[in-house]
């Protein structure tokens, strides 16, 4: 009888002779397939949930806009768009939408909302987005583009669609527009306020405050004033504080603020005898620390508690006297045509 390991290799030689054999007739190996080409510059993302093996590429390419209309009303921009995904992944995140000045430089980033796009496919929106009156009239150029969620304010570097830059009108950006500059973070140093002016309109509970603020710094920086006021001490807290007023200043530039100065408790108008206006990024949201002292003024001896059963003249808003530059004396609606087209899909 053959022993069972002598068995053995002679099946394992038969096996072995029966590959050579069919190697040696033209077929080779079979090597493992190479994904699908990605076109240069762009990502392959597997389908979520399907394993590696055997999963087909999905190709990201930019999403287009087309179709752009921007309308304002007034304190509100609608905006209608198509986009176009070229590619084969699914496209999503925000649509963004930043305003620029004349020097290229963003006024402002926003929001305009939410966004899917079918690879391959097209799809038309239609947003609002909140405007403020002092911004849109400096603004010179709109970009539009997407990003990741909750990204634009990161600016066009985070841009996952092709940059659209439009005039306020809706029509194309000139092509020798100044190129878009990254939006710089303002700093409390950035602002210089004069001109603090504080009024009482007679016995009333109407109270006014003016000042001058002016960029001194070498970038577009955006901020906004609180009035704080103060009893006893330098370096005690504040008793009360009121906002005063938003500003956004190209380099040098500066704006006349004009607003109600309200306190949470109107008699401590008696108490106060030192009044400080801040000027920073974020407002009343601020500290005050070294770099942001406030403008210290002493409060007016004409200014009291009100009388009780006193009202003042009716006034307009103190808002709308914006004290802007001639230069930034521009208003996009009055170039608007007047057989501009309907807002997309309706």
């Amino acid at each position: 009888m053959m022993r069972s390991d002598q068995r053995r290799g002679n099946v394992l030689g038969v096996l072995l002779l029966g590959c050579a054999a069919v190697w040696g007739a033209g077929c080779k190996k079979e090597q493992p397939q190479a994904s699908a080409p990605v076109d240069a510059g762009v990502v392959a993302v597997a389908d979520a949930g399907v394993p590696d093996a055997g999963s087909v590429a999905k190709v990201v390419k930019p999403l287009r806009f087309s179709d752009v209309a921007l309308w304002p009303q007034g304190t509100t921009l609608m905006v209608t768009y198509t986009l176009t995904n070229p590619g084969t992944a699914q496209g999503r995140g925000d649509a963004c939408l930043s305003l620029l000045d004349d020097q290229g430089m963003v006024i402002e980033v926003k929001r305009m909302g939410g966004i899917t796009v079918k690879g391959g496919a097209t799809d038309s929106f239609e947003d609002k987005v909140s405007l403020g009156v002092t911004a849109w009239k400096q603004t010179r150029t709109v970009m539009l583009y997407t990003a990741g969620d909750n990204r634009c304010s990161s600016g066009v570097l985070s841009a996952t669609s092709e940059l659209l830059r439009l005039l306020p009108t809706g029509q194309p950006a000139p092509a020798d527009a100044p190129a878009p500059q990254a939006l710089q973070d303002s700093q409390a140093t950035d602002f210089e306020v004069s001109g603090v002016e504080l009024i009482q309109a007679g016995l009333s509970d109407d109270y006014t405050l003016t000042y001058t603020v002016k960029n001194v710094s070498g970038h577009r920086a955006s901020g906004s004033g609180c009035l704080r006021a103060y009893v006893g001490p330098e370096g005690a807290p504040h008793l009360e504080e009121s906002p005063e007023g938003d500003f956004n200043l190209a380099p040098g530039a500066s704006e006349t603020i004009k607003d109600f100065v309200i306190f949470d408790n109107d008699r401590n108008w008696d108490r106060v005898t030192v009044l400080r206006l801040f000027t920073s990024p974020y407002g009343c949201a601020d500290y005050a620390d070294t770099d942001n002292t406030g403008f210290k003024f002493m409060k007016p001896a004409s200014v009291h508690a009100p009388q009780e059963g006193v009202e003042s003249e009716p006034a307009g808003d103190p808002e709308d006297e914006t004290g802007m530059d001639s230069s930034d004396a521009h208003d996009p609606e009055e170039e608007f045509k007047s057989d501009q087209q309907a807002p997309h899909g309706e």
